[in-house]
């Protein structure tokens, strides 16, 4: 059975960039905080001690990522099968926090990874692995002779090649992002404000189709 990938960013995806409700739980220090007793709640139900983490990045899983995107997201994921490839820059808080975040909305069995961060701004912080230099620069020089000297590849298209490039068994693929992902080809879905039944549609798509996908 062949792997299908979804690269999934949060903000702006799962997350509306002006959702601020994560604030109305966060009050300063922890221990007057409403967070404290969400904290032990998580703890009872899922076993995993939150408190380990900001409570402003909990809160806003809890709070701030949009329900129906969320559902948009698993339906995706479920009616083609595929897994979520973490491209968000949530990722540089690791994969254990990402898989914890991802329990708390039932989405923690869809999650298998995260891009490397050898491209991205963070690089230098950050305990991922780096992307390989002449991989990096040989799929800029290839971009540049089917596009033209002025081409450019965004820093995470080339995060998400690079990882499609370690993993050649994955046929099918589409990246979900709210920036323009210069050079992603026909595989991109790009969300305004958080994933809709649009974005959706476009996925669901993409997944179940047989055109040949960039960067295989």
């Amino acid at each position: 059975m062949e792997r299908k990938i979804v690269f999934l960013d949060i903000d702006g995806v799962l997350q509306p960039l002006d959702s601020q409700n994560r604030f109305e739980y966060c009050h300063g220090e922890i221990e007057k905080s409403p967070m404290l007793a969400i904290y032990k709640s998580l703890e009872k139900k899922f076993g995993i001690d939150y408190s380990v983490y900001k409570q402003w990045d909990v809160a806003a899983v809890l709070f701030d990522w949009d329900k129906v995107a969320v559902s948009l997201l698993k339906l995706i994921l479920n009616l083609t099968g595929s897994k979520i490839v973490v491209s968000s820059d949530w990722r540089l808080g690791g994969i254990k926090l990402m898989k914890d975040f991802f329990t708390l909305h039932d989405l923690d069995k869809y999650f298998i990874d995260v891009t490397r961060a050898g491209e991205s701004f963070f690089a230098e912080k950050v305990g991922l692995p780096k992307i390989d230099s002449k991989f990096s620069a040989e799929l800029k020089a290839r971009h540049k002779r089917e596009h033209g000297e002025k081409a450019y590849l965004h820093w995470r298209t080339i995060e998400i090649f690079d990882w499609l490039n370690r993993n050649p068994d994955v046929k099918k693929w589409v990246a979900i992002d709210d920036m323009d992902l210069e050079g992603i080809g026909p595989n991109f879905v790009r969300t305004r404000d958080s994933l809709n039944e649009i974005d959706a549609e476009k996925c669901i798509r993409i997944l179940s189709s047989r055109f040949k996908q960039k960067g295989k």
